[in-house]
């Protein structure tokens, strides 16, 4: 077998994992997703709260 045909079926085992789990944990999936997005909010408002705070 070629390294780049194992990579993909690599990849495709990961894939196929991955989107299993998804399906059997939406409630994780759900918690992470928030969390995420909160996080990321809370990252831009103290981004924008320094930015401020250095204008002045």
């Amino acid at each position: 077998m070629d390294t780049k045909t194992i990579d993909e079926i690599i990849k495709e085992e990961k894939k196929q994992y991955y989107k299993k789990w998804r399906e059997n944990n939406p409630d994780k999936v759900k918690k992470h997703n928030s969390d995420y997005w909160r996080r990321r909010v809370e990252r831009k408002i103290k981004f924008e709260t320094h930015k401020k705070e250095g204008e002045q």
